[in-house]
């Protein structure tokens, strides 16, 4: 049997997908610069890995904002780009409100760190950067004990299983330092920048002797205004008990019947204010 959506809900659904969408447009951005940054190498035969990260070098220190531009090769290119893509579009998905700083943390973190334990040769792309998101994403679930983001945690674990395997000196050609530093790097972004669920904001009780001003319909054939007091009862003591009031004509207030009225003008309804209840007419 078909079901109908209410239209707030629909509209909510498309707003996140639209938000989802948008959330990969800075990695495929990023991404088109590092294939532009490619292409021209190529085609001038410029070869630019003295831009890469060179250990305990003082001209090296440049390379923390350089190396991950610059991949040796296409394959080399198109190993990054698309878990770079697919990472950071999920960290902004999901972490809208530190993404940005997430992002700045471990690009130069990862550099500074592979700056440090590096062997002594030119390291350069940027699979330090997206060891780096991955770790975020892997070390946020279990740092927060959070089940969406453990989820997500689970979830990069079972994509990147090889991540692990490049973090140890198999082959001589790939920077394992540069992969062990981003992944450290994501380590310190999920310590500090980390979150899971958003705490929910409990409603203050209404302080006592607050004097609300309400409108009656039923009082004539003018619409009249009249002020009733609340006496809010302290949190966890009791239970909730409901009040009636009448109308006092003299004075113009509403005060609480010390016994059950007989006869009513005006119909009582229940209305909750924090933990005591009021009836107004």
């Amino acid at each position: 049997m078909p079901a109908l959506l209410p239209d707030q809900h629909t509209r909510n659904l498309h707003e996140q997908e639209v938000d989802f969408g948008h959330s990969f447009l800075p990695g495929i951005l990023f991404a088109g610069l590092l294939a532009l940054i490619s292409l021209l190498t190529y085609l001038t035969g410029a070869d630019l890995t003295w831009l890469g990260v060179l250990p305990r070098s003082a001209f090296g220190l440049v390379g923390i904002v350089t190396s991950p531009l610059v991949h040796s090769d296409l394959l080399h290119l198109l190993s990054n780009v698309f878990p770079l893509v697919l990472l950071s579009g999920f960290i902004l998905f999901l972490h809208r409100r530190v993404a940005l700083r997430v992002f700045m943390l471990i690009y130069p973190l990862s550099g500074a760190l592979t700056w440090l334990i590096g062997r002594q040769a030119y390291h350069v792309g940027a699979s330090g950067l997206v060891y780096g998101l991955a770790g975020f994403l892997l070390f946020n679930g279990f740092l927060r004990q959070n089940r969406s983001a453990m989820a997500v945690s689970l979830a990069v674990l079972f994509l990147y299983s090889g991540l692990f395997y490049g973090l140890f000196p198999n082959e001589e050609r790939v920077s394992w330092e540069g992969h062990v530093a981003g992944l450290v790097a994501g380590l310190v972004a999920a310590v500090l920048y980390g979150e899971g669920t958003p705490k929910q904001e409990v409603a203050a009780p209404i302080a006592p002797g607050v004097v609300q001003r309400h409108m009656s319909h039923t009082l004539g054939p003018h619409y009249h205004y009249f002020r009733i007091r609340y006496t809010v009862q302290e949190p966890g003591r009791g239970s909730e008990k409901s009040y009636t009031y009448t109308l006092d004509a003299a004075t113009g207030e509403a005060v609480m019947q010390t016994k059950p009225a007989a006869v009513s003008s005006y119909k009582n309804k229940s209305v909750e204010k924090g933990n005591g209840r009021g009836a107004t007419g």
